[in-house]
């Protein structure tokens, strides 16, 4: 059995329980959960099998995607009250099954959102502008000017599917570049600001020049870049994706690209990131993609910067004060 150290704490700090904090994590959230009362056990890089072995003991727990709160452990959860996702995704937790045993869920997508907005403005401008291209052909003593000619951004069309915090961010990070931006969420009504044009599906797949996907990972949203999604673009589309891998069904974006139905993607998260367990035709895809030279991929580093682990334990932190 897996045995966990917990801090050492005064006796009056121990009153609301304890906490157990799965993953690497800023010190404002250790001390500040201690500030609240509870006492918390610091076990970055446990496994799945020691939190399953001790989270009987715990009022609260803190993941990120690696850790599984499926109902098999929520079941042994007997005094559990809260789970703190640190990032955006749920889908590594069962949030119907802890709600049906009065536990909370939260998450922190205001966390990181800056740094994916970021990263997702320095995808589009590598990939416009020939960067990466530009740098490998450099390192073979290869000066091109002519054949890396670059796009402006400035008048094209945007279309952002996902209008929560990481979009709105994008979207924000957009407005200098005088581009028209539009945005569609199917889970919220009058979103529209200063930033992006509430928008209809129909209508980004009609004028979009460039799309941008920032949507939870859900049964119903699986794969949902397929090649029907595609197809049903009017433009030579460039596909940005800094949310989740599995929402693109990377052969169906292999097929466009080579088909020249799309002008290329950038992506910060992949179908299956762990390379080493891939499939021969997984590998393939892979493979293919990058050997089009039209894709650029980053390893799900979007919302990695080193000033997000303190936004998101401020913001799990105020989201916590407010179900104890």
């Amino acid at each position: 059995m897996h045995k966990i150290k917990s801090l050492n704490l005064p006796a009056n700090n121990m009153t609301k329980g304890k906490v157990l904090i799965t993953e690497t994590t800023d010190q404002r959230l250790i001390n500040g959960l201690n500030a609240m009362g509870f006492q918390c056990s610091y076990e970055p890089g446990i496994s799945q099998a020691g939190v399953a072995a001790n989270i009987h003991d715990y009022t609260g727990i803190v993941v990120a995607t690696r850790i599984a709160v499926n109902r098999q452990l929520l079941e042994s959860a007997t005094q559990l009250k809260f789970i703190a996702r640190a990032g955006s995704g749920m889908e590594n937790i069962d949030t119907l099954f802890a709600s049906s045993k009065n536990i909370t869920c939260i998450n922190s997508p205001e966390g990181n959102a800056n740094a994916v907005g970021e990263h997702a403005v320095g995808l589009l401008l590598a990939f416009f502008h020939n960067i990466v291209k530009a740098h490998a052909e450099i390192g073979q003593h290869k000066w091109l000017v002519q054949e890396n000619r670059v796009h402006e951004l400035e008048g094209r069309t945007v279309g952002i599917i996902g209008y929560g915090n990481t979009g709105k961010s994008f979207a924000k990070k957009l407005s200098p570049f005088g581009m028209t931006v539009m945005a569609y969420d199917k889970y919220l009504d009058q979103f529209g600001d200063q930033y992006a044009m509430e928008s209809s599906l129909e209508r980004i797949f009609e004028e979009s020049e460039i799309v941008s996907l920032h949507i939870p990972l859900t049964s119903e949203s699986i794969h949902m870049v397929d090649n029907l999604f595609l197809q049903q673009f009017k433009k030579k589309i460039f596909l940005i994706n800094t949310a989740r891998g599995k929402l693109i069904a990377h052969s169906a974006l292999l097929d466009s690209i080579e088909k020249n139905k799309i002008l290329g993607a950038a992506i910060d998260v992949y179908e299956n990131e762990d390379f080493a367990s891939h499939s021969p035709a997984e590998e393939q895809v892979l493979k293919g993609l990058m050997a089009t030279g039209k894709v650029i991929v980053t390893p799900h580093i979007a919302g990695k910067s080193f000033e997000s682990p303190g936004k998101i334990a401020l913001s799990l932190l105020d989201k916590i004060s407010k179900i104890i």
